[in-house]
């Protein structure tokens, strides 16, 4: 037995109708506009198909690159020839240039700023490394660290420790330093640098307060001392030949 239809169904049957009419006499009007509307969607599809190979492969030969730059730096680390570290320096300028959209890009500014300090332009080098720190934001870690020892290292060797010693106490406090006791290193020799062995001892016993119950940091920390003590009117190390 079939459902009996009321006027309130009828009513919504007719209201129905009327709006799908209105919708297809729109279509019928607007057909060449729906028909363009759906070719932009067909080739949008094809871009974003052809975009993702074409971004695979631009990664792959970015990542290619990048280890073949990599070689170039490790021959100009060995040998600390001029023109291999020019070769390298040159190498990575343009890596990075070429492969801008790549996040491993930004690795570039480390290794330029390594270059240039190889070949004695600490400036340029310290702007590269903080490039780097710029580059990756809030992502504060092992890569800022490295940098920032960098620009401190740079500092040094160019004979400025005033303008080194407040990032030293910077990253002395930043947890994300993973390289502390080389940071510890570049703070005595800033101070032994400036005649000021006083000043290098406190740090030292403030860094043994405060890693007392490290068993790696705190005898570093101690054998620290022990030199400075001994000597105190020298620098700890020759940081010119030293690289990251």
């Amino acid at each position: 037995m079939s459902k009996r239809l009321t006027r309130k169904k009828l009513k919504q049957k007719d209201e129905f109708l009327t709006t799908l009419e209105k919708v297809l006499k729109v279509a019928a009007l607007n057909r060449s506009y729906l028909i363009v509307a759906g070719i932009i969607l067909l080739f949008t599809a094809i871009f974003a198909s052809v975009g993702f190979y074409y971004y695979k492969d631009y990664s792959k030969k970015g990542s290619l690159e990048y280890f073949r730059d990599l070689q170039l730096y490790e021959v100009a680390q060995k040998t600390q020839d001029k023109k291999d570290i020019m070769t390298a320096l040159h190498a990575f300028e343009a890596f990075k240039t070429r492969f801008n959209l790549l996040s491993i890009s930004r690795l570039a500014s480390l290794y330029m700023g390594n270059c240039e300090y190889m070949l004695g332009d600490y400036d340029k080098a310290i702007i590269d490394y903080k490039t780097l720190v710029s580059d990756l934001g809030g992502k504060q870690g092992y890569l800022s660290a490295i940098a920032n020892n960098g620009i401190v290292q740079a500092d040094i060797a160019k004979n400025d420790c005033k303008t080194a010693i407040p990032l030293i106490r910077t990253l002395l406090n930043d947890r994300n330093n993973a390289f502390l006791l080389l940071t510890y290193v570049h703070a005595v020799d800033c101070y032994l640098q400036m005649k000021q062995p006083g000043s290098a001892i406190d740090l030292l016993k403030e860094g043994l307060k405060k890693y007392k119950d490290n068993k790696v940091i705190e005898p570093q920390l101690t054998d620290l001392i022990t030199y400075v003590k001994a000597n105190g009117q020298n620098n700890i190390i020759n940081f010119k030949t030293r690289k990251f």
